[in-house]
């Protein structure tokens, strides 16, 4: 389990003995543990795809550093986007992003 309150409750290969047609994942970028959750749902990807299944990546932006207006931002929004899309997901779920920037610049 990577949090307290997460826990993978399935694998690839039961998602296959299931007939499923795809897996999900859910990740925090910019949470304590979003590294961790990247390189698990990575990992969870790469054996779903060579399974033929497909990927429904839930990513919602939440931490220390985030206010609670920036975990909708567009700026923030869009990066949780992007990170699903780098580990290879086929469909990533997002907030629907509000016209507020959580970053006026990137130092």
């Amino acid at each position: 389990s990577l949090t307290s309150d997460q826990a993978i409750t399935s694998s690839v290969k039961d998602a296959l003995r299931l007939g499923c047609v795809a897996v999900g994942f859910t990740i925090y970028p910019g949470s304590a543990k979003c590294f961790d959750m990247m390189e698990e749902a990575r990992e969870i990807i790469a054996e779903a795809k060579s399974c033929g299944l497909a990927v429904v990546l839930w990513s919602y932006p939440r931490g220390e550093g985030i206010s609670k207006e920036g975990e909708t931002a567009v700026d923030v929004i869009a990066y949780a986007a992007h990170i699903g899309a780098l580990l290879g997901a086929n469909i990533i779920k997002v907030k629907l992003p509000i016209n507020y920037l959580e970053r006026e610049k990137i130092e």
